[in-house]
């Protein structure tokens, strides 16, 4: 399971791992959670995996996706907030 930071801060929005690993046959979840204020994570198109919703755990904001399927594939993802450029990370689903 990969927990990943989201940073918020001058306009900007940074990720501790920027391209993670999430295994099937772990059933691994990716999480990513930020103390700087609310953030979405949105799939790309052509994905068919559902965006995560983002809730708030006291002054915590936190998203989940998985577990994965369909090994050996690329789910490329943005992170978005309001008054930030938007971040384009990728999670690598391996066997």
């Amino acid at each position: 399971m990969s927990a990943i930071r989201v940073t918020l801060k001058d306009g900007k929005i940074a990720v501790d791992e920027s391209r993670v690993k999430a295994s099937v046959s772990g059933g691994h979840k990716v999480k990513w959670k930020s103390h700087d204020g609310e953030f979405h994570i949105e799939f790309k198109a052509g994905s068919d995996w559902p965006n995560p919703v983002t809730t708030k755990d006291g002054d915590v904001w936190r998203a989940e996706a998985g577990p994965f399927r369909d090994a050996g594939r690329t789910l490329s993802y943005a992170v978005k907030a309001a008054g930030c450029e938007t971040l384009d990370p990728d999670i690598e689903i391996i066997p």
